[in-house]
């Protein structure tokens, strides 16, 4: 069993814990969370990390086997139909295997946990199996859409990205329930849904990074159907653990200074 705790820890069904405790497994699967109460008292072995302690990430949009999809690419697929204009591009365009297993390596490496990989080659199936990020191909009936369409559709996942940012004017409240995603090796230098929230932040600075999480984590579990393990931190799911340090809980905001590192 491990036991670990920082300044605070974020369950995302719930809010902030001040110096909550998470207790795990042998495979890293949450069997408690302790709330303390802020009324702190040693425990052995117990690991102390300075930080914000949140779920592992949930990529809403990659495009592993594709990183000749270009930011360009994108751009163009987002007037009209965002959905159809993706799955045409895409199939316009050869694939690329051998860039793959660099994609996964951004995902492990940027505290990515689970990620829906669009328009999947089969060959990419053994190195996907070997990495520590949970993909999913999403079903065939579930459409993209962009953040600030208004034309909203059922059975959807809401994209929302630095790229989108540029091309669509929203409101930004609770009710928004977006989902960050990244894209391709050509769209993006590194698949980090960590660096898209603090592009997020600073295009909407009055964003309360405890949404913003949100938008990174339950919500494209939700969206997903992975949520019985990935997406927020409860007793049962195994969704891995990142480290936020740099929110400023003053203004729930996270800063320019803002740093991640996984945990688990």
């Amino acid at each position: 069993m491990r036991k670990i705790t920082a300044n605070y820890i974020f369950p995302v069904n719930s809010g902030p814990l001040k110096k909550g405790i998470i207790v795990l497994d042998d495979t890293n699967r949450i069997v408690d969370i302790i709330d303390t109460k802020n009324n702190f008292k040693e425990i052995e072995n117990l690991e102390f990390y300075g930080g914000t302690i949140v779920p592992g990430f949930v990529d809403a949009f990659t495009l592993l086997s594709y990183s000749n999809f270009t930011a360009q690419d994108f751009n163009e697929c987002t007037a009209g139909d965002f959905h159809a204009n993706l799955k045409s591009k895409v199939n316009s365009l050869p694939t690329d295997l051998p860039s793959v297993q660099k994609g996964i390596n951004h995902l492990e490496a940027f505290g990515t946990k689970a990620a829906a990989d669009l328009f999947p080659h089969q060959d990419s199936l053994s190195k996907k199996e070997k990495s520590k990020v949970h993909f999913v191909t999403p079903d065939e009936n579930l459409f993209y859409q962009l953040a600030g369409n208004e034309n909203t559709r059922t059975n959807s996942i809401t994209l929302l990205n630095h790229l989108i940012m540029d091309k669509c004017e929203m409101e930004v409240s609770k009710n928004n329930q977006f989902c960050i995603g990244t894209g391709s090796l050509g769209t993006h230098q590194r698949l980090s849904i960590f660096e898209e929230m603090k592009l997020i932040q600073q295009k909407f600075p009055k964003l309360s990074v405890w949404e913003m999480i949100k938008w990174a984590s339950l919500y494209p579990a939700q969206n997903l159907r992975i949520d019985n393990d990935f997406g927020s931190l409860e007793i049962g799911k195994r969704p891995g653990l990142n480290l936020i340090s740099g929110i400023d809980f003053s203004s729930n905001q996270l800063t320019n200074q803002a740093e991640l590192k996984i945990l688990i």
